[in-house]
């Protein structure tokens, strides 16, 4: 009995390992439900300044780990294969232009100092450039998954002056599954990803600046 026990718990590490490989989330297609529209000109751009992504440690396609049957992690990178930041900038695009506004996608490598990413924005005529800066994104699967995530949304005028700024951070209990973490993970963090992105554009301080 000891020893089918033994192999029982050696074959589920083995299972969930394999399970936790290769794993993808998808971002670039999310669209946020916003309740407000307008006409405006938008230039949006998505700042990823992550420690680790900034040292090197991590790609900037990386946005959680999965992990194996010992906890040994594994990277999940985005589904597209680019860098999260273009996904974001994307997904959050494509959410303002279906509520009328025109808005021009920015991408702005993660090396670029803040000057340098609100003078790309400005050069892209917007009437409001819309910066997201992303300190933290990552979900982390076992059994469960937990989302980390510090991120600011700031709106400022076409001369570069802050209008407005929403942060959320924390870490969410996004649930799990004992028989398929990684597929739970899969469904339920880009879900989390389009519930942050409309709590900040929707707080009222980031709509009132957009409008």
């Amino acid at each position: 009995m000891k020893r089918k026990l033994v192999l029982l718990i050696a074959y589920c590490a083995a299972v969930l390992s394999g399970c936790a490989i290769g794993n993808t989330h998808r971002y670039h297609d999310t669209l946020a439900d916003i309740n407000f529209s307008g006409s405006i000109t938008i230039a949006v751009a998505t700042h990823d300044q992550r420690e680790y992504v900034l040292s090197g440690v991590k790609e900037p396609d990386f946005v959680g780990l999965s992990r194996g049957g010992f906890g040994n992690p594994f990277n999940i990178n985005t589904e597209s294969g680019k860098q999260l930041a273009e996904d974001m900038t994307l997904s959050i695009a494509n959410s303002l232009g279906k509520k009328g506004f025109k808005v021009v996608p920015v991408l702005v490598p993660h090396s670029d100092q803040r000057q340098a990413v609100v003078g790309k924005l400005k050069g892209a005529g917007g009437e409001r450039l819309l910066i997201f800066t992303l300190s933290e994104w990552k979900s982390d699967t076992y059994m469960n998954t937990a989302l980390l995530y510090d991120i600011k949304a700031e709106v400022l005028n076409k001369e570069g002056t802050t209008l407005a700024q929403k942060s959320l951070n924390g870490k969410d209990d996004l649930g799990g599954s004992f028989m398929n973490p990684p597929q739970h993970a899969k469904e339920a963090v880009p879900v989390a990803f389009k519930e942050k992105i409309e709590k900040l554009l929707k707080s009222p301080e980031i709509e009132a600046a957009l409008r």
